[in-house]
């Protein structure tokens, strides 16, 4: 599943910025890092677009279809809470 065009917006805004975000998964999860990049996981038969995360050392990646909300932790002129 895709997210919407504006969404996608705030991901490459938070990539480009390197912020430190917040997202709320769907299922309750939380994951906070700093936002370095979008990327296609192909670990599955499906690819799944991704948000790339640091996050405690570690770079990880989130699905964008996972994301419930995400939350700008670094003050920014862009945005501080957008909902999926």
């Amino acid at each position: 599943m895709n997210i919407a065009c504006q969404l996608y917006d705030y991901i490459e805004i938070a990539c480009m910025y390197k912020l430190e975000v917040s997202a709320i998964l769907k299922d309750g999860e939380m994951k906070s890092g700093h936002a370095l990049n979008t990327a296609i996981d192909r670990r599955s038969d499906v690819p799944i677009e991704c948000i790339q995360m640091r996050i405690n050392g570690n770079v990880e990646n989130v699905a964008l279809n996972e994301i419930a909300q995400l939350h700008a932790i670094t003050d920014n002129p862009h945005f501080s809470s957008v909902s999926f």
